[in-house]
Protein backbone atom coordinates (compact mmCIF):
# COMPACT_ATOMS: atom_id res chain seq x y z
CA UNK A 1 0.00 0.00 0.00
CA UNK A 2 1.07 3.29 -1.47
CA UNK A 3 1.77 6.13 1.65
CA UNK A 4 1.21 9.00 -1.25
CA UNK A 5 -3.18 9.56 -0.51
CA UNK A 6 -2.72 11.33 -4.49
CA UNK A 7 -2.38 7.63 -5.79
CA UNK A 8 -5.62 6.64 -4.73
CA UNK A 9 -7.65 9.45 -5.86
CA UNK A 10 -8.48 8.14 -9.18
CA UNK A 11 -11.33 5.40 -8.34
CA UNK A 12 -11.54 6.33 -4.98
CA UNK A 13 -15.16 7.05 -5.42
CA UNK A 14 -15.90 4.11 -6.94
CA UNK A 15 -15.06 1.84 -4.17
CA UNK A 16 -17.87 0.34 -2.36
CA UNK A 17 -15.98 0.16 0.95
CA UNK A 18 -15.31 3.61 0.83
CA UNK A 19 -18.70 4.68 0.10
CA UNK A 20 -20.44 2.34 2.87
CA UNK A 21 -17.89 4.24 5.39
CA UNK A 22 -19.45 7.74 4.24
CA UNK A 23 -22.93 6.52 4.66
CA UNK A 24 -22.61 5.24 7.83
CA UNK A 25 -20.87 7.94 9.27
CA UNK A 26 -23.07 10.67 7.72
CA UNK A 27 -25.95 8.76 9.26
CA UNK A 28 -24.41 8.63 12.39
CA UNK A 29 -23.44 12.28 12.21
CA UNK A 30 -27.13 12.58 11.47
CA UNK A 31 -28.50 10.78 14.57
CA UNK A 32 -25.94 12.82 16.50
CA UNK A 33 -26.64 16.76 15.37
CA UNK A 34 -29.95 16.46 13.50
CA UNK A 35 -27.96 17.62 10.48
CA UNK A 36 -30.91 17.75 8.46
CA UNK A 37 -33.14 19.79 10.92
CA UNK A 38 -33.11 23.74 10.02
CA UNK A 39 -30.95 24.69 12.51
CA UNK A 40 -27.81 24.00 10.73
CA UNK A 41 -28.68 26.27 7.77
CA UNK A 42 -27.15 28.87 8.59
CA UNK A 43 -23.63 27.07 9.74
CA UNK A 44 -20.47 26.71 8.56
CA UNK A 45 -18.88 23.27 8.54
CA UNK A 46 -15.07 21.94 8.12
CA UNK A 47 -14.42 18.67 6.58
CA UNK A 48 -11.01 17.98 8.01
CA UNK A 49 -9.48 15.15 5.87
CA UNK A 50 -12.02 15.18 3.22
CA UNK A 51 -10.60 13.23 0.22
CA UNK A 52 -12.70 13.11 -2.70
CA UNK A 53 -15.51 15.08 -0.76
CA UNK A 54 -17.78 11.78 -0.01
CA UNK A 55 -18.84 12.78 3.51
CA UNK A 56 -18.65 16.42 2.09
CA UNK A 57 -21.48 15.83 -0.50
CA UNK A 58 -23.92 14.57 2.33
CA UNK A 59 -23.05 17.30 4.38
CA UNK A 60 -23.61 20.30 2.25
CA UNK A 61 -27.15 20.25 1.60
CA UNK A 62 -27.97 20.80 4.66
CA UNK A 63 -25.37 23.70 5.90
CA UNK A 64 -24.42 27.05 4.47
CA UNK A 65 -20.84 26.44 3.59
CA UNK A 66 -18.39 23.48 3.87
CA UNK A 67 -14.80 24.19 3.62
CA UNK A 68 -13.22 20.80 3.00
CA UNK A 69 -9.60 20.07 3.03
CA UNK A 70 -7.09 17.54 2.05
CA UNK A 71 -3.55 17.47 1.66
CA UNK A 72 -3.67 15.33 -1.23
CA UNK A 73 -3.61 17.38 -4.30
CA UNK A 74 -5.28 14.68 -6.58
CA UNK A 75 -8.23 14.09 -4.27
CA UNK A 76 -9.02 17.88 -4.06
CA UNK A 77 -8.88 17.96 -7.72
CA UNK A 78 -11.51 15.07 -8.18
CA UNK A 79 -13.78 17.12 -5.27
CA UNK A 80 -13.40 20.76 -7.20
CA UNK A 81 -14.88 18.33 -10.69
CA UNK A 82 -18.26 18.10 -8.82
CA UNK A 83 -18.66 21.70 -8.60
CA UNK A 84 -20.80 21.76 -5.41
CA UNK A 85 -21.91 25.13 -5.15
CA UNK A 86 -21.16 25.82 -1.56
CA UNK A 87 -18.14 23.63 -0.85
CA UNK A 88 -14.94 25.25 -0.72
CA UNK A 89 -12.25 22.80 -1.63
CA UNK A 90 -9.14 23.43 -0.20
CA UNK A 91 -5.57 21.85 -0.94
CA UNK A 92 -2.85 22.39 1.99
CA UNK A 93 -2.02 20.93 5.27
CA UNK A 94 -4.02 23.26 8.31
CA UNK A 95 -2.27 22.40 10.86
CA UNK A 96 0.97 23.08 9.55
CA UNK A 97 -0.30 26.19 8.85
CA UNK A 98 0.45 25.17 5.17
CA UNK A 99 -2.88 26.49 3.68
CA UNK A 100 -2.65 29.51 0.73
CA UNK A 101 -6.10 30.76 1.45
CA UNK A 102 -5.98 30.73 5.67
CA UNK A 103 -8.03 33.94 6.60
CA UNK A 104 -10.26 35.12 9.11
CA UNK A 105 -12.91 32.98 6.84
CA UNK A 106 -10.54 29.84 8.30
CA UNK A 107 -11.92 29.48 11.92
CA UNK A 108 -15.90 29.81 13.57
CA UNK A 109 -16.63 26.36 12.44
CA UNK A 110 -20.05 24.88 14.20
CA UNK A 111 -18.80 21.67 13.15
CA UNK A 112 -15.43 20.13 12.28
CA UNK A 113 -15.62 16.40 11.09
CA UNK A 114 -12.78 14.39 10.52
CA UNK A 115 -13.57 10.59 9.03
CA UNK A 116 -11.09 8.01 9.20
CA UNK A 117 -8.21 10.49 9.23
CA UNK A 118 -6.85 11.19 12.81
CA UNK A 119 -5.38 7.12 13.35
CA UNK A 120 -3.06 8.81 10.12
CA UNK A 121 -1.56 11.76 12.20
CA UNK A 122 1.59 11.85 13.57
CA UNK A 123 0.48 13.61 16.13
CA UNK A 124 -3.05 13.08 16.60
CA UNK A 125 -4.02 14.97 20.26
CA UNK A 126 -2.42 17.88 19.01
CA UNK A 127 -4.25 18.01 15.93
CA UNK A 128 -7.45 17.33 17.78
CA UNK A 129 -6.23 20.39 20.15
CA UNK A 130 -5.77 22.91 17.15
CA UNK A 131 -9.12 21.59 15.64
CA UNK A 132 -10.87 22.51 18.48
CA UNK A 133 -9.51 26.12 18.33
CA UNK A 134 -11.33 26.30 14.75
CA UNK A 135 -14.43 26.31 16.77
CA UNK A 136 -16.86 28.52 17.47
CA UNK A 137 -17.81 28.44 21.38
CA UNK A 138 -20.83 25.70 21.22
CA UNK A 139 -19.18 24.01 17.84
CA UNK A 140 -18.94 20.65 17.85
CA UNK A 141 -16.07 18.11 16.95
CA UNK A 142 -16.49 14.99 15.34
CA UNK A 143 -14.23 11.82 14.29
CA UNK A 144 -14.53 8.61 12.93
CA UNK A 145 -11.58 6.50 13.15
CA UNK A 146 -11.13 2.27 13.33
CA UNK A 147 -10.64 0.90 16.54
CA UNK A 148 -7.11 -0.65 17.63
CA UNK A 149 -7.21 -3.66 19.35
CA UNK A 150 -4.56 -2.42 21.47
CA UNK A 151 -2.04 0.82 21.85
CA UNK A 152 0.12 -0.61 19.52
CA UNK A 153 -2.36 -1.76 16.54
CA UNK A 154 -3.87 0.47 14.06
CA UNK A 155 -6.31 2.36 14.12
CA UNK A 156 -7.24 4.27 17.87
CA UNK A 157 -8.23 3.12 21.17
CA UNK A 158 -11.48 4.17 22.89
CA UNK A 159 -8.78 5.42 26.28
CA UNK A 160 -6.91 7.07 23.28
CA UNK A 161 -9.67 9.19 21.85
CA UNK A 162 -11.40 10.47 25.32
CA UNK A 163 -8.28 11.41 26.52
CA UNK A 164 -7.42 13.61 23.25
CA UNK A 165 -10.79 15.20 22.82
CA UNK A 166 -10.33 15.84 27.07
CA UNK A 167 -6.73 17.12 26.39
CA UNK A 168 -8.58 19.40 23.73
CA UNK A 169 -10.81 21.05 26.34
CA UNK A 170 -14.15 19.82 24.52
CA UNK A 171 -17.15 18.82 26.62
CA UNK A 172 -20.09 16.82 26.51
CA UNK A 173 -17.79 13.74 25.39
CA UNK A 174 -19.15 10.88 23.25
CA UNK A 175 -16.51 8.33 22.31
CA UNK A 176 -18.21 4.76 21.65
CA UNK A 177 -17.52 2.02 18.94
CA UNK A 178 -19.95 3.19 16.30
CA UNK A 179 -20.50 1.01 13.60
CA UNK A 180 -18.68 -2.32 12.29
CA UNK A 181 -17.91 -3.45 8.83
CA UNK A 182 -17.24 -7.14 8.03
CA UNK A 183 -14.44 -8.55 5.57
CA UNK A 184 -13.43 -11.83 4.73
CA UNK A 185 -14.75 -13.20 7.62
CA UNK A 186 -13.01 -10.17 9.92
CA UNK A 187 -14.70 -7.11 12.08
CA UNK A 188 -13.46 -4.29 11.55
CA UNK A 189 -15.38 -1.54 14.18
CA UNK A 190 -15.00 2.01 13.74
CA UNK A 191 -14.90 4.29 16.91
CA UNK A 192 -16.85 7.80 17.11
CA UNK A 193 -15.18 10.45 18.96
CA UNK A 194 -17.48 13.40 19.30
CA UNK A 195 -17.49 16.76 21.70
CA UNK A 196 -18.36 20.57 22.28
CA UNK A 197 -16.14 23.51 22.79
CA UNK A 198 -17.37 25.17 25.90
CA UNK A 199 -14.87 27.97 26.35
CA UNK A 200 -14.13 31.21 24.05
Amino acid sequence: MTDDWNDYADGWDDNSDVRRYANRAFASLDDHLNLRGKDWRSKRVLDFGCGTGLLTEKIAPYVEEVVAVDTSENMIAVLQEKQLHNVRAVHGDILAGDVPEVGNRFSGFDLICASSVCAFLPDYSGAVAVLAGLLNKGGHFVQWDWQASDDDGFGLTLNQMKAALEAARLGSLRVERIFEFKSDEQVMPVLIGAGVRNTE
